[in-house]
């Protein structure tokens, strides 16, 4: 089989460490780079948390630093949902791995060139690398494959009433990604929200004798104390959005032509979902509808194992 060559754009994030965790787990990904932006914490903390946890996992790939801000707004982040370090307080190891000397975005098009097309860009975080990448090399559209994006919602929001984090923290740089004419798969809120799992499901994916215990049991220990008002369950958003680089079948798409909001003073960061493509408009994106907790629960048992301490 050959594998998917991909770049894992984030910022860990807790979340984001599953999301690394599991595209790293499916050998059928070749991970070309983890680029990381600014977003859940600074980029400072993000940066660190991407090398020590691809350190951990005794990852060989590039880890290129990009944007330390949004591209026009305020930086805004999330440190009370990730903890002040991201990673809800965990210490890593100090890492073995040095970050790449060229920029998020040269990154990004330098494999894009070297993969002749085949390249495809998983975002987690705030869109604002991609964005810079689009506008640098304007032929970089024509060199992508594909972006799969956790960002988004076409129903309610999470940091406002309309927008996910993801896309309110940098909304003029989604709204470039979304209109680059780059292929697009879209995980929103509403999607990811299905494969929501039991805290008492992670503890016990924790307690497997891996290599990834202790971080996923310290996850586990935060979101426990801080998340109580999440009804006792944590959604590994960026990691539903990897997965589905590894089975499609994790959910249901349906074709919309995509906007977000940067002017809207309620609907800042709001991914509007135009599914009648009105007024002559072509689809820009695949916007998950439907995704399979079941199949999502799989993939995580497959990445413990394959951490899993060898005897």
């Amino acid at each position: 089989m050959l594998k998917k060559p991909i770049i894992l754009d984030c910022d860990p994030g807790v979340d984001d460490a599953f999301a690394i965790m599991l595209a790293n787990s499916y050998t059928g990904l070749d991970i070309r780079a983890i680029t990381v932006v600014s977003g859940n914490v600074g980029i400072e903390h993000t940066s660190r948390n991407a090398i020590q946890l691809c350190s951990l996992l005794g990852m060989d790939v590039r880890v290129g630093i990009g944007a330390a801000r949004p591209l026009i707004i305020e930086p805004r982040f999330a440190g009370h949902m990730h903890g002040d370090n991201g990673l809800g307080g965990i210490v890593l190891p100090e890492a073995r791995l040095e970050p790449d000397s060229m920029k998020a975005w040269d990154i990004m098009y330098e494999e894009a060139v070297k993969l002749s097309g085949e390249l495809e860009i998983v975002a987690v975080g705030p869109l604002t690398n991609v964005a810079i990448a689009i506008l640098k090399y304007r032929d970089l559209k024509d060199l992508v494959k594909k972006i799969t994006i956790m960002g988004g919602s076409v129903t309610a929001g999470n940091h406002s009433q309309y927008g996910e984090f993801n896309t309110w923290a940098d909304p003029h740089a989604a709204e470039i990604v979304f209109q680059s004419g780059i292929p697009i798969t879209m995980f929103g809120l509403n999607a990811t929200t299905q494969c929501a799992i039991p805290f008492d499901e992670l503890k016990r994916l924790g307690r497997e004798d891996s290599i990834v215990s202790e971080l996923i049991l310290g996850i586990y220990e935060y979101i426990k104390t801080t998340r109580r008002g999440a009804g006792n369950r944590i959604t590994l958003h960026d990691a539903i959005a990897v997965g589905y680089l590894i089975d499609e079948r994790i959910a249901d798409t349906r074709s919309a032509f995509v906007s977000c909001e940067t002017v809207g003073k309620h609907t800042h960061g709001m991914t509007v979902a135009d599914f009648q493509m009105r007024n002559g408009k072509l689809p820009n994106a695949e916007v998950a509808m439907v995704t399979y907790p079941e199949v999502f629960g799989r993939m995580l048992e497959e990445m413990v194992g394959y951490y899993g301490v060898k005897t």
